[in-house]
């Protein structure tokens, strides 16, 4: 890409304990960014990290010299809580967001863009549609609690045409997440339900795309507590829809 010609970028990135991993990972974004943007930034949400994160994202911006921003939030309230602050204080035209293990290499962006261009509003990763390549395969619970919940995500929210909501790596233009994120209520892993929900309800154009995977060794979901949680928000973004909590003008 042309970084003449190439939109300015907010980048999103949610952190929950990832000392491990998360300086070296962003150096990579950044990286990544300045040789194809020339106008960008990169938003680093520490969702209550019990580790290092903290230290390692200020010493990504002290020591590596980033122009990294780092949002921290004292108390650990969720990956969704997380992803709204970020978005809600970018600047930029463009607003991503992915998940800090990189699960979702960031160099799948270019074709995000791409179709972010020919009209679409809102473009997302999907492991259910064609042309998925998977390098690490998943943890097979995790593969498990995704089917399931894709099954109840269809049938209580009633949204058979997104095949994929779960993904942590969504690209949308400035004044769609504007319309979107405001409104948000799910602070937990179901926001992105919730997003889906609220684009559809705008009558903004979705397109899934698909990806390479390179699933961590690791996961933060707990596959018990985690996946109550997850049911009792779809039960959630359903109730608010009959309140009419939700409110656009198209």
């Amino acid at each position: 890409m042309d970084n003449a010609k190439s939109p300015s970028l907010s980048i999103i990135l949610p952190c929950y304990n990832e000392e491990k991993n998360i300086r070296r990972n962003i150096e990579h974004i950044h990286n990544y960014l300045k040789a194809r943007f020339s106008d960008f930034e990169i938003i680093a949400v520490n969702d209550g990290s019990s580790d290092a994160t903290l230290a390692e994202l200020q010493k990504s911006r002290e020591e590596s010299r980033i122009p990294l921003r780092i949002i921290n939030g004292r108390t650990n309230r969720g990956k969704g809580a997380a992803v709204r602050d970020g978005v809600l204080r970018s600047k930029k035209e463009i607003i991503m967001f992915l998940d800090a293990d990189l699960a979702i290499p960031i160099e799948e962006l270019s074709k995000f863009l791409g179709v972010l261009e020919t009209g679409y509003d809102f473009v997302i990763a999907s492991r259910f549609v064609g042309g998925l390549k998977i390098l690490k395969p998943v943890l097979w619970y995790r593969s498990i609690m995704e089917k399931i919940f894709r099954i109840l995500r269809m049938i209580i929210i009633n949204n058979y045409d997104i095949q994929d909501t779960q993904c942590g790596f969504k690209v949308f233009k400035r004044q769609t997440a504007f319309k979107i994120f405001p409104q948000l209520t799910v602070r937990g892993w179901s926001f992105d339900v919730e997003i889906i929900f609220l684009a559809k309800k705008a009558g903004l154009k979705i397109k899934e795309l698909p990806i390479t995977l390179q699933n961590p060794p690791e996961s933060h979901i707990r596959i018990v507590k985690d996946s109550v949680k997850m049911f009792f928000d779809l039960i959630k973004i359903k109730i608010n829809d009959w309140r009419g909590k939700y409110n656009f003008q198209r």
